[in-house]
């Protein structure tokens, strides 16, 4: 395999010095800016449990430390080096056990059922085998009335989302219709899409019965 491609491959399963990077390209303020539109969609009791998957460097796990101040927020994610870097990034709020970051994948998430009120995915269930089973086991650990949300950059129709399928390889992207459909099938009730068709941003937003 070529740098190139390794590089790639490290936005599906960061690892090493090269992990490490692109780890920490994704808390920059592209990926930001994607969390902060999907978030406005939503209304989330400050005192909220929430649980980020995926959670990548721990960006946006920060980010709703602050938009959530009275409650906890905990990051999952199976890579080794976001984990490290996740941790670092919110040693404060772990601290002060407002936040665990802990390794984990969305199939087998490592948390109590019915204790989420507000699961998120933010870039990530592009990466997700499975990805049925995994939106059951999100389920499984939402209270009843709990939200899910998904924030996506890409939309399924944007030929530079594919060029980056193509790239990273193991890679696909949902559409609108697709995330309903599948949210809905989970069991998953008052799914809304919001869509920005100038940068291609896509938002499903889903509840526990």
């Amino acid at each position: 395999m070529g740098l190139l491609s390794k590089y790639y491959s490290n936005y599906r399963h960061p690892k090493g010095l090269l992990g490490r990077y692109v780890v920490k390209a994704m808390n920059g303020k592209r990926h930001g800016a994607l969390a902060e539109w999907a978030l406005n969609f939503v209304d989330i009791k400050e005192d909220a449990h929430v649980l980020d998957i995926g959670c990548g460097g721990g960006a946006n796990v920060a980010r709703m430390l602050v938009k959530y101040p009275k409650g906890t927020v905990n990051g999952v994610d199976f890579a080794p080096a976001a984990i490290q870097i996740a941790r670092r990034l919110n040693s404060q709020a772990i601290l002060k056990n407002r936040c665990r970051i802990i390794g984990g994948n969305a199939k087998m998430l490592p948390v109590i059922k019915d204790t989420i009120d507000f699961a998120t995915a933010f870039e990530t269930v592009y990466y997700w085998p499975a990805f049925e089973l995994c939106l059951l086991e999100i389920y499984r650990v939402l209270k009843s009335g709990g939200y899910f949300l998904i924030a996506n950059e890409t939309d399924g129709i944007d030929p530079i989302g594919e060029k980056w399928a193509k790239r990273i390889g193991h890679m696909y992207i949902y559409t609108a219709e697709e995330l309903k459909d599948c949210l809905v099938g989970a069991g998953f009730i008052n799914v809304t899409i919001h869509h920005d068709p100038a940068t291609h941003y896509l938002c499903a937003i889903a509840q526990k019965p």
